[in-house]
């Protein structure tokens, strides 16, 4: 098994021929996910996952060598960078809210300091005209 940043084409469209080639690798030469997923630069998970989709397996745990891929290093990664990835997006969630409050409240001030520069012209303007 490769590191995780070998298998790069995680988010590319799936093409009719590279599906014949799972179907192919997985059925006729009883490749394990992981080989396959070398071979296509994919994760050992998307080829688990598109051979459920496939109607080749029920359920992901039966694909040959998942549970050698779950006990692996590159799934250790997978795992960790997933987590790092979600924290990433919830704290940069979180500081978005927090912006958009921040804004919000600087209006109101805004909105405020407007209201009292009325009130100071209203009354230069009549001390002015008495």
């Amino acid at each position: 098994m490769n590191p995780l940043i070998y298998y790069n084409r995680q988010k590319e469209d799936w093409s009719d021929k590279e599906l014949q080639d799972v179907r192919t690798e997985y059925e006729t030469k009883e490749m394990t996910i992981s080989q396959i997923a070398d071979i296509h630069h994919r994760t050992p998970g998307s080829i688990s996952y598109k051979l459920k989709a496939l109607g080749l397996i029920v359920n992901n745990i039966q694909s040959r060598g998942y549970l050698e891929y779950t006990n692996s290093i590159l799934y250790k990664e997978i795992v960790e960078t997933s987590n790092s990835t979600e924290k990433k997006e919830k704290k940069a969630k979180s500081k978005a809210k927090t912006t958009e409050s921040d804004i919000v409240n600087e209006i109101k001030l805004l909105k405020d300091s407007v209201s009292e520069i009325k009130k100071d012209i209203k009354q230069i303007l009549s001390y002015i005209t008495s």
